[in-house]
């Protein structure tokens, strides 16, 4: 901690900083620090930092104002912003904008070869290798008999096969986890924070999300008029699958770390079914 206070020092030529942690729970080493009029927000072992700093610069996450290293652990420092999270009404009532915000870091080509990919090839490898992980993950919980809600091993049977068969997409930068305690509202801005899954992957994994948690079903097609797409089978499709992967993976990693993951296993199978989400924001 002294190292950090000395960097800070150092680096913005002030005194007298204070740190805390954030109120909101986060997987990674991160403060919140203040002196005089500056405030910032510090994460360690931040492997991203390019695409951070990117998508700073279009607006659409905190600035990034410094980077280093301490202790060996790389580490680094953005714009504190007090805001709020986005309420369901807020994307309800925002639909446009709302649109044009994912635009604009789905279609910056910049910031998709930060975030190039190394270890699948194109949108059936990326498909391919999500649904290899989740099923290691799925069997070894089902063979501890974790799993035993009614119909989960059919439902990840037709999750498997919908997958193989998406329609082919091309792979843009997505969040991966776009919920709104990842949201602030800064003003009449948005912006995202927690950009630690960052990857190129389908479009609609961060649009599906968005829609099927806080976006009123009736209201999808007025989304996509802005987005550029029509609202049709073909993006039908992913919408649920990704949905259903997110559902998943979020119920897998609760069981495995002793959390009852029931209800997103229910989310996945409605989301594997096409069906309304049982547990929506909205």
């Amino acid at each position: 901690m002294q190292e950090l206070h000395r960097f800070l020092e150092k680096k913005f030529q002030l005194a007298d900083w204070s740190l805390t942690r954030p109120r909101q729970g986060h997987r990674k080493e991160c403060y919140i620090a203040w002196a005089g009029n500056l405030n910032l927000f510090i994460k360690f072992k931040v492997t991203a930092l390019e695409p951070l700093r990117r998508l700073g610069e279009i607006g659409v996450a905190p600035e990034v104002v410094a980077a280093g290293h301490l202790a060996g652990k790389p580490f680094v420092i953005q714009e504190y912003l007090e805001a709020e999270n986005p309420t369901p009404a807020w994307f309800n009532d925002h639909l446009d904008y709302l649109a044009v915000f994912i635009r604009r870091y789905q279609d910056d080509e910049i910031l998709a070869r930060l975030v190039e990919p190394t270890t699948y090839t194109g949108h059936a490898g990326l498909v391919a290798r999500d649904i290899a992980e989740l099923e290691r993950r799925f069997s070894r919980l089902q063979a501890a008999g974790k799993l035993d809600q009614a119909g989960i091993g059919a439902a990840f049977e037709k999750f498997k096969s919908t997958g193989a068969m998406l329609p082919p997409a091309k792979l843009v930068p997505v969040h991966a986890e776009p919920n709104t305690t990842n949201m602030l509202l800064p003003g009449e801005r948005l912006v995202m924070v927690d950009w630690d899954e960052i990857r190129l992957g389908d479009p609609m994994q961060d649009v599906g999300l968005i829609l099927w948690w806080y976006v009123r079903p009736e209201k999808w097609a007025e989304f996509f008029d802005s987005y550029g797409l029509k609202m049709d089978r073909n993006l039908q499709e992913p919408i649920f699958w990704w949905t259903a992967r997110a559902s998943l993976a979020i119920a897998l990693w609760q069981f495995e770390h002793g959390v009852n993951g029931q209800a997103f296993l229910e989310d996945f199978q409605a989301a594997v079914k096409q069906e309304p989400n049982p547990h929506a924001a909205f």
